[in-house]
């Protein structure tokens, strides 16, 4: 049990029993002490006031208290989400060069394997012609003691030096061709020593390298298991926080919603949401033509239901509808309006203009026309200005996204929309009248009554109601488009 409230249980169980004990004292005593004691028991109420009051005032200070230190960890929490985020990132990019350090270091040990394989064919040439060069030095031998025999026998025969001497020019020949084979074999095994060398080098860095790599994931481990147990006691503390905050069950509710108040939905949600509840408009005006036939205009749109002081409205544009915007407008002798969706159809009996733009209409409709078309109306935003960036959304073309806007000084009943062509916009980007702009939180903001102004549908004072049907006709629809005129040149230029 709350401290404070032990307390006020307390004092209020000494007060009633000083309280009974007057009581009976004052029965003893008579009726000439009852005006006293009626005195010490009002003092006594008043008391046990003054310290119920202060125990509340603990209570709500507590509360305040315990609210901050909720914000201050969750801020904690998602600054260490934040981190293992990043650490996350890391660890995956160190994983990655280890790899790639592995997979290098496994080529060079195949290329190591290759070169001392040729090594080793190197050296079996070698001996090979260290066996030639051997055996070319005993024909040579042989063939210098060849021509110390052939020079021996010369002297006694002409005939025969001159054939030992033509022989023995074809022998020195032969020894230089082998001498210089002998010398360009030695050339090609000095290559291979050097390459062998250099690639030795070369693995032994990368053998460095995938060290200081294995160290360097080891110590992200590490860093990785800290961070783990971090999160696994911010959590333990969250859950602690969580089972304390049962107890302030009233505190905690208005905590919650002032939290969802303050949520942010993604356009992509927001544009959802339009698509499920868009309701498609349809109006046809008629009126006598030449030669009895009539000519008529139907106009087709997409609009959306919202729902301001417990009442619900279709919104339109005027352009939306054939209500004429110029003096001199068609009189139609009949209007006639409905909104459907799917196979529900409802139809509308009356338009009214609002006070604050002649371009913006609502039709009010009844619970039973909102239940057939099946749609949720959206809310209207209390609070315009509590995000920096509004949703607009385009009924035809198609497009959706967050489109800075600003508060005009002077236009209370406006919102002024930043034109970014590279903005944050999907799809084609070029909001024009009819469009409808949505806060942050998926609620509705206005309609643009041209390329930059948004006028807000909240608290919509109506200025002129319009009956539909054949009674449109007794309204003269040139004079509204008169009126309408007068009003526009009535506003800034900036809004016509």
């Amino acid at each position: 049990m709350n401290r404070a409230v032990l307390v006020v249980l307390v004092d209020f169980l000494l007060i009633s029993l000083v309280t009974l004990f007057s009581s009976q004292r004052s029965l003893e005593l008579g009726q000439a002490n009852a005006g006293a004691q009626i005195s010490v028991e009002v003092k006594a109420v008043q008391d046990m006031l003054e310290v119920l009051q202060l125990a509340l005032q603990r209570e709500q200070t507590a509360q305040g208290e315990l609210r901050q230190q909720l914000d201050r960890t969750r801020q904690l929490a998602e600054a260490r989400q934040q981190e293992l985020a990043q650490r996350d990132e890391q660890l995956r990019a160190a994983a990655a060069s280890l790899r790639a350090a592995e997979q290098t270091a496994q080529q060079l040990a195949a290329e190591r394997d290759r070169l001392q394989q040729a090594q080793l064919q190197a050296q079996q040439q070698m001996a090979q012609l260290e066996a030639q060069r051997a055996g070319a030095q005993e024909r040579i031998q042989r063939l210098q003691e060849d021509l110390t025999r052939a020079t021996t026998e010369a002297t006694t025969t002409r005939a025969s030096t001159e054939a030992l001497q033509s022989e023995l020019a074809a022998r020195r020949a032969e020894v230089q061709r082998l001498q210089e084979q002998i010398a360009a074999l030695q050339n090609v095994a000095l290559s291979a020593q050097a390459e062998k060398a250099r690639l030795a080098s070369n693995l032994a860095q990368v053998a460095t390298e995938a060290a200081q790599y294995r160290e360097r994931l080891q110590e992200n481990r590490q860093q990785l298991a800290v961070l783990e147990q971090d999160r696994e006691r911010l959590h333990e503390h969250a859950s602690t926080l969580a089972k304390g905050l049962d107890t302030l069950a009233a505190g905690s509710q208005l905590l919650a919603e002032e939290i969802r108040s303050d949520r942010e939905l993604a356009p992509n949600t927001i544009y959802k949401r339009y698509l499920a509840n868009r309701v498609d408009s349809s109006f046809r005006a008629t009126r006598p033509g030449l030669f009895g036939l009539r000519s008529g205009d139907v106009r087709v749109e997409e609009v959306v239901l919202f729902q301001d002081a417990g009442r619900v409205f279709a919104l339109f544009h005027i352009h939306h509808t054939p209500l004429p915007t110029l003096p001199g407008g068609p009189d139609w002798e009949e209007i006639t309006g409905t909104l459907s969706r799917g196979s529900a159809t409802v139809p509308l009996s009356a338009l009214s203009f609002v006070a604050s733009d002649p371009r913006v209409l609502v039709a009010p409709l009844d619970e039973s026309a909102v239940r057939a078309l099946g749609v949720e109306p959206f809310a209207v935003s209390e609070d315009p200005a509590k995000f920096q960036d509004a949703v607009v959304v385009g009924g035809k073309e198609g497009y959706y996204g967050e489109v800075e806007f600003k508060l005009v000084p002077g236009l209370p009943r406006y919102l002024k929309m930043q034109r970014r062509p590279l903005g944050k916009i999907f799809g084609k980007f070029s909001p024009s009248r009819g469009d409808l702009a949505f806060s942050k939180q998926g609620e509705l903001l206005g309609i643009m009554v041209n390329s930059q102004y948004c006028a807000l549908v909240q608290s919509l004072p109506p200025a002129r109601l319009v009956r539909l049907g054949k009674e449109i006709a007794q309204q003269r629809t040139s004079q509204i488009g008169a009126e309408v005129a007068r009003r526009l040149q009535s506003l800034p230029l900036s809004l016509q």
